[in-house]
């Protein structure tokens, strides 16, 4: 190796601008999205507080949060049954919820467990069975699985599709249908709920469900600090799904931005207001929709061309590979990493690699600027020190042909991402 390893990240004071940027997002409320444990979260907050004393109270909330995190992942073992858990979707006082995977049939589960120092207690153990019968008698939710008798405790139901979260961040054009079919089936779920005296308590984007069959209501019982109420659940199902329409540009994402500010006050009046907005909203684009229907084949045409070139971007995996696409006179190198699955990259200013930003991921698409940065640099590698380049590839253990094969990768997914947008700005309402 040419460079000796550097110290842990929350140690080295040549990262404290990076632990600056996480720190900041903790504090905004983003520190789900960053791809680091709630132990290191935890620690960069200490560190925080340590070089700076007089920051104490203000990073309380934070440490609270990120703690109550960390005591949520501890105990409870990767494999719970059949199911392995992966990411921690919410916790309260007496359970975790975790996104997880059937071990046999690799299907996605929501998976509720009681948390280890509870998993033993008759009293909780009985408040979960009694939980599960209610569930199964709710119509409207999906079908709850569960498992008493067991050394852990569980429920769990079955994801058959997407979920609202996995569809956040919204980037595209709002869709009045799909806005809408997100509203209609909360609101579904919640009748059946309703009818039998039940509240839902964490409604949110992972617990609404878009299946084949529409969309659908995960409901796992979860153990309600105060008491739920009508209003606090219509309220987190328009903070949801208002997510979809962030802009505010649409009549049914609208009504979702009203409902979680202003509530309903029951679900009777819900209905009604989402029904009248639907219904004026057919009547405002009568005209538009009269005039479209003259091009029906052409639409159709250019709906099928837009299906074929989302297949195209996700049919071909990356490369895997680790290059150097670039070493500059001034000691900056630019490094593309992938695994087969997420390519990242960016510029160093020297080895071993540290965070790299991500350029593309099947879940959310293609960083355009980052990708034109990372060609750009490997068509412009022969102004630089090429010397210092190929030992950096050579370190690296990869070749000029991975990383020409990687920048046509990118450079192909920049067309079809263009591609994209031209065809979905085509179908946008007049």
């Amino acid at each position: 190796m040419l460079f000796k390893a550097k110290p842990m990240p929350w140690r080295d004071k040549n990262l404290q601008p990076q632990n600056d940027s996480v720190l900041q997002a903790i504090l905004e409320g983003r520190g789900d999205q960053l791809p680091l444990s709630a132990a290191a979260k935890r620690r960069i907050i200490e560190d925080a507080v340590e070089s700076n004393p007089s920051r104490i109270q203000e990073l309380d909330e934070a440490l609270w949060r990120v703690r109550a995190q960390e005591q949520a992942e501890e105990g409870v073992p990767v494999t719970v049954g059949e199911l392995k858990r992966t990411r921690l979707i919410e916790s309260d006082r007496i359970s975790t919820t975790w996104d997880s995977w059937e071990l046999a049939t690799g299907k996605r589960h929501a998976l509720r467990v009681l948390r280890p120092v509870f998993r033993k207690d008759p009293v909780w153990r009985r408040r979960l069975a009694r939980g599960i019968r209610l569930a199964r008698e709710v119509e409207g939710i999906i079908a709850v699985n569960a498992e008493t008798d067991g050394e852990w405790p569980t429920l769990s139901v079955p994801i058959n599709g997407l979920t609202l979260a996995d569809l956040l961040p919204a980037e595209d054009y709002p869709d009045s249908q799909q806005l809408a079919a997100f509203l209609i089936g909360g609101l579904k779920g919640l009748h059946g709920l309703y009818a039998k005296g039940l509240h839902h308590g964490h409604l949110d984007p992972h617990k609404l469900v878009l299946t084949p069959k529409g969309v659908q209501l995960a409901w796992l019982d979860p153990f309600l600090e105060t008491r739920g109420s009508v209003q606090k659940d219509l309220s987190n199902l328009g903070a949801a799904v208002a997510q979809l329409d962030p802009t505010v540009s649409d009549p049914i994402g609208a009504v979702a931005h009203s409902w979680a500010d202003e509530p309903p006050p029951n679900l009777e009046m819900a209905q009604d207001l989402l029904l009248r907005s639907m219904g004026t909203r057919l009547a405002e684009n009568r005209y538009h929709l009269l005039m479209r229907s003259r091009y029906i084949n052409a639409r159709s045409g250019e709906a099928r061309l837009l299906r074929a070139v989302r297949a195209l971007k996700s049919s071909l995996a990356p490369p895997k590979a680790t290059v150097c696409l670039r070493a500059g006179k001034d000691s900056v190198l630019v490094v593309a990493e992938c695994d087969g699955k997420n390519v990242h990259g960016g510029g160093l200013a020297a080895l071993p690699m540290r965070h790299l930003p991500e350029i593309w991921s099947s879940e959310r698409g293609l960083d355009a600027s980052a990708s034109r940065m990372l060609l750009r640099s490997f068509a412009t590698r022969r102004s630089g020190d090429e010397a210092r380049r190929a030992e950096i590839q050579k370190e690296l253990g990869g070749t000029d042909v991975q990383a020409d094969q990687l920048c046509r990768w990118l450079s192909a997914q920049a067309r079809l991402r263009a591609a994209t947008k031209l065809l979905e700005l085509s179908r946008k309402p007049i």
